[in-house]
C-alpha cells in the first residue's frame, strides 16, 4: 500500500510538472485549489504546510492582521515554491476571538467598533458606514506589510467576500490589483467551488464527485485546511446560520486537510487530466514572463 502511494504521488507529481509547459487550450479544465486563514491560528499553520507540500494545494492566502501572521511568514520565506497571496481581512466573524486593523485603528476609526476591533460581519461593517478611503488605507497596509516580511505576493483576496460587499469594494480590489501588478483572485472568470458546508465524513466523496462533472474552464476551489485542535474546537461563528452542526470548526477544517492531501484527490485530478494552477502562474502567463 505504501508502495502503491509513492507510486501514486510521483506520477501526480509527474503529470504537474507536464502540464506547465502546454499552453492552455478551451478544452482544458484548470483548477485552482486556494486555501483561506494562514496565520489565523496556529493550527493553520500545520495545516497549509502539509497541504503544500503533501498535498495538491495550489495557493494560500495570508492574513496579516491575524496573530500568526509572522510565523506564517517565516515559514513562506524557508519555502519560496509556495503561491501566497494576501487574504485581505476588514472583518472578524469568531466570538471571543477579534481582530485589530494593521493600521492604528484610531486611523480607520471608520472600520472599527469603539474598541478598536473590526467588525464581526459585512452587514455590521456596512452599518457603520465604512469610509472607502480608509478601507484602502488598511488594505494597502496589509499588503505592504506581508511584502516587508519578504513574501512574493502572487495575489490578493478578500476575506468573508467582505471587501466586495461595500460600496466600491470592487473597484478598490481591481485598483489594488492594477497597482501591486497581482491578479485578484474570483476576478479572473473563475467558476468558485466549495465543500465548507459538506456534512463531517463526506467531504472526500463529495469532492471526486464534483470533480468528476467538471466541464473546460477555470474553477477556483476555495477550502480552509486546519488540524483538529483545542484552538480550532472553541472557535464559534457569530453568524447563527454559519454555525456547524455536525461537529465543531476543527473537525471540519481537520477533513478538508485530509480531502487537500488524499490518494483520492490525486486520482481523480490525474483521471481527468485536470491541470492544478495557481495564481503566480496566471500572473507570469498574462505577462509574458
Amino acid at each position: 500500500m505504501r508502495y502503491f502511494r509513492s507510486l501514486l504521488s510521483f506520477f501526480f507529481l509527474l503529470s504537474i510538472l507536464s502540464s506547465t509547459v502546454h499552453t492552455q487550450n478551451d478544452s482544458d479544465i484548470r483548477l485552482i485549489i486556494r486555501g483561506d486563514d494562514f496565520g489565523m491560528t496556529q493550527g493553520s499553520l500545520e495545516a497549509i504546510e502539509k497541504s503544500f507540500n503533501n498535498g495538491s494545494l495550489s495557493c494560500s492566502g495570508i492574513q496579516t492582521c491575524a496573530p500568526w501572521f509572522e510565523a506564517a511568514a517565516e515559514m513562506c520565506a524557508k519555502n519560496p515554491g509556495w503561491c501566497i497571496g494576501v487574504h485581505l481581512t476588514i472583518v472578524g466573524e469568531w466570538q471571543g476571538y477579534r481582530w485589530r486593523p494593521v493600521l492604528p485603528w484610531d486611523k480607520v476609526s471608520s472600520i472599527v467598533d469603539e474598541d478598536g476591533y473590526l467588525y464581526t460581519s459585512p452587514d455590521e461593517l456596512n452599518a457603520h458606514n465604512p469610509k472607502i478611503e480608509e478601507v484602502e488605507d488598511e488594505l494597502r497596509a496589509q499588503i505592504d506589510l506581508a511584502l516587508k516580511r519578504g513574501i512574493e505576493v502572487s495575489y490578493i483576496d478578500n476575506h468573508y467576500g467582505a471587501v466586495s460587499k461595500i460600496p466600491g469594494g470592487r473597484e478598490l480590489m481591481e485598483r489594488l490589483g492594477r497597482d501591486y501588478n497581482v491578479p485578484v483572485s474570483g476576478f479572473n472568470g473563475e467558476k468558485n467551488m466549495s465543500i465548507s458546508k459538506v456534512k463531517l465524513g463526506t467531504k472526500i466523496a463529495h469532492t471526486v464527485e464534483l470533480l468528476s462533472g467538471l466541464e473546460p474552464g477555470l474553477y477556483c476551489w476555495v477550502c480552509h485546511p486546519g488540524i483538529d485542535s483545542p484552538e480550532h474546537e472553541v472557535l464559534i461563528h457569530t453568524n447563527p446560520v454559519s454555525i456547524y452542526t455536525d461537529g465543531t470548526v476543527g473537525k471540519h477544517r481537520a477533513e478538508i486537510t485530509e480531502v487537500v492531501t488524499s490518494i483520492e484527490l490525486k486520482s481523480i485530478i490525474m483521471k481527468r487530466g485536470i491541470k492544478l494552477t495557481n495564481y503566480r502562474e496566471m500572473h507570469d502567463e498574462l505577462t509574458g514572463q
